[in-house]
């Protein structure tokens, strides 16, 4: 294990087909594999970043690991609980993906000082022509 602080991808061999495991969340314990596919080397601290692909929507922070989103679907999926609709924003939408938004989200983490979107918005409703 090491601390994220002080070990940066640079420091380990980057070769292609590398893998590793990402721990994010010591409490929730959400496991990533992540794998080099082709090293790049750049100059300076990158400006801007793009999503190149994606589906479904993100767990919501904090909602307790793989079991505990599970659970957490399951109970969105029945209205009762007005309680955790509040505590993930009032709605969540599991198929939900939005890649312009995970750009701006990326423009955002690039930038010094700028809190996280702690919710997904609401999605728009898409008119469909009758």
């Amino acid at each position: 294990m090491f601390d994220e602080r002080t070990v940066r991808l640079l420091d380990f061999d980057r070769e292609p087909g590398l893998a590793f495991t990402y721990l994010y969340d010591f409490g929730d314990d959400w496991h990533h594999t992540v794998t080099i596919e082709e090293p790049l080397f750049l100059a300076g601290r990158p400006r801007h970043a793009t999503c190149l692909d994606g589906a479904r929507a993100r767990p919501p922070e904090d909602v307790g690991g793989i079991g505990g989103y599970e659970r957490f679907l399951a109970i969105m999926a029945n209205p009762g609980d007005p309680e955790l609709r509040r505590w993930c924003g009032g709605h969540f939408a599991p198929e939900w993906f939005d890649r312009s938004l995970v750009d701006k989200d990326l423009r955002n983490a690039l930038k010094p000082n700028v809190r996280r979107r702690l919710h997904k918005p609401k999605p728009k409703r898409v008119e469909r022509p009758s």
